[in-house]
């Protein structure tokens, strides 16, 4: 009995050693270089050079399988690769064929909460692939807006919600029909969306106007608008729910609001043109790919300021993170 409580007393020590002594990896796509590389969060320091096929833009990530999927533009641009996070190859070569994403559109992918299902957003086409991850197939499509955008899912999974940019408005996926069950129009150019942590609201950047809007889903309605930086493209909602960090990429900064009140806590100056942004949950580090300066900044999500950047190839466009 004593020998079995020591095994099992070891064996949880060592699963808790496992879990604190994970490396924490940033995959950021190059989209001038045709590859992803792979930095240590610790560290700083370039540890892979992913070979992923002309201009590498978006990533998702299977968390389960430790599969990223990514997303291209431009002329080869009609497929995604999948890389093997555990081992930084490319797992499934040369390509899948998922659609057709023509010319220089922009491609996003986001991932279900089951894991089994990746939304490809093309911005240029105008649609949506509904794509099964088991097999890799092409299961539907359904058609937005003018230039829709990253869309982000609702706690439970069962909305996915895609703003589009140039019809001014934005689309309200529901993911067990994978039909559009809502839509919001807004005066200006909706940009990117999160929920607020309880999923009554939405947050909705407008670059057009340099907003961030609040949105009551019951109604419908703006309840409260924030003045950020010019040309917000992105936005990311802190792990606790409080704060929300804007990416202006005109302005070259990263606008901070309180997700309460809206208020504006403070703007933190970052690199040239930012636009990826990706949170550490462990360490409260938030990671800004600066797309026109070939560097990422990292901010301290405790204190709201900079620490520093590292220094990376052209065209760092966007990232996630990826724990080994």
């Amino acid at each position: 009995m004593f020998l079995k409580i020591l095994l099992t007393a070891s064996f949880i020590i060592i699963f808790f050693i496992d879990i604190a002594s994970a490396k924490a990896l940033l995959y950021v796509t190059h989209e001038s270089k045709g590859k992803a590389l792979v930095y240590d969060a610790d560290s700083e320091k370039l540890i892979k050079n992913i070979s992923t096929g002309e201009s590498p833009f978006h990533l998702a990530l299977l968390p389960y399988k430790k599969l990223i999927a990514v997303s291209h533009k431009g002329a080869g641009a009609d497929y995604l690769k999948i890389i093997d996070a555990a081992s930084g190859k490319v797992k499934l070569a040369p390509s899948i064929i998922v659609g057709r994403y023509k010319k220089t559109g922009e491609v996003y992918l986001s991932i279900d909460n089951s894991g089994k299902k990746l939304y490809a957003i093309d911005s240029n086409m105008n649609y949506v692939d509904i794509i099964e991850t088991a097999k890799w197939k092409l299961t539907k499509r359904v058609m937005l807006g003018i230039q829709p955008k990253k869309g982000v899912f609702s706690s439970d999974g069962s909305t996915l919600v895609i703003p589009n940019l140039n019809s001014s408005n934005i689309i309200f996926l529901d993911t067990l029909k994978d039909k559009i069950s809502r839509n919001i129009k807004i005066n200006g150019q909706p940009s990117a969306a999160a929920f607020s942590h309880d999923g009554k609201r939405l947050f909705i950047l407008d670059k057009e106007n340099s907003f961030l809007l609040f949105i009551d889903l019951q109604s419908g309605n703006i309840i409260e608008k924030a003045v950020v930086g010019n040309e917000p493209v992105n936005l990311l909602l802190s792990p606790d729910g409080n704060t929300i960090y804007v990416a202006n990429y005109a302005s070259n900064s990263l606008s901070v609001i309180n997700a309460k009140t809206m208020d504006v806590i403070t703007n933190i100056a970052v690199g040239i043109q930012p636009f990826g942004m990706a949170v550490d949950d462990k360490t409260g580090r938030l990671y800004v790919c600066n797309y026109g300066e070939a560097s990422i900044s990292i901010i301290d999500t405790k204190t709201n300021s900079g620490i520093r950047k590292i220094p990376t190839d052209a065209a760092p466009t966007n990232l996630i993170i990826v724990r080994e």
